[in-house]
């Protein structure tokens, strides 16, 4: 079936969409923010600019449209049928940026939750059960993040006290060496030179 709009109504039409400010979008930050979370929006020092950034949690959320980013199995990620090989194409593009974007905030060590654009249409009950479950994952990765936090902290100060382990023995060694043996005191500031 071609398209019923012609190609100049076609861009007129999808030149309207906005990449950013959605409805999806802020349904998610007005959720986000009447159950008392702060987040920063489309953060330009993250790679992919994410819709809504939560620092203190460690947190990414990314609002899909599951038409520009081809929701698998949802009603709405249909295929144009007019310059199909185009939307393909674009669709693909959007793809695997989602995953290399993903990929380098993972590195980052900021936690990915992904939020399609589906799961927020329909009965009020339902949008707010999904920002629900959104607020309960935000809260899960923070403890991670700060258990991750406590470990490292941890292991460093391990690290410290096993270092001064060994200049505590490393100091005893000559000590007892000095005791055995006439070493000259040229010798001695040689080998500290040395190391």
């Amino acid at each position: 079936m071609p398209d019923i709009l012609t190609p100049l109504q076609r861009h007129t039409c999808m030149s309207r969409i906005r990449g950013k400010d959605t409805k999806p979008e802020i349904l998610v930050r007005r959720g986000l923010h009447a159950r008392g979370f702060r987040f920063r929006l489309h953060e330009r020092k993250l790679p992919g600019k994410p819709d809504l950034t939560l620092p203190k949690y460690g947190v990414a959320v990314m609002v899909n449209g599951c038409f520009w980013h081809s929701h698998k199995g949802c009603r709405y990620a249909t295929k144009p049928k007019s310059n199909g090989e185009f939307w393909e194409e674009k669709i693909k593009r959007n793809q695997h940026r989602d995953e290399v974007t993903t990929a380098h905030l993972e590195a980052l060590g900021w936690t990915v939750i992904t939020i399609w654009e589906c799961e927020l249409r329909g009965k009020e009950a339902a949008v707010q059960t999904r920002i629900d479950t959104l607020a309960w994952e935000i809260i899960q990765a923070g403890q991670m993040k700060k258990q991750g936090q406590t470990q490292r902290r941890l292991a460093r100060l391990s690290a410290r006290q096993e270092r001064m382990l060994i200049v505590q023995r490393q100091n005893d060694l000559e000590a007892e060496i000095s005791k055995v043996y006439q070493i000259p005191q040229k010798i001695k500031t040689a080998s500290k030179e040395i190391d």
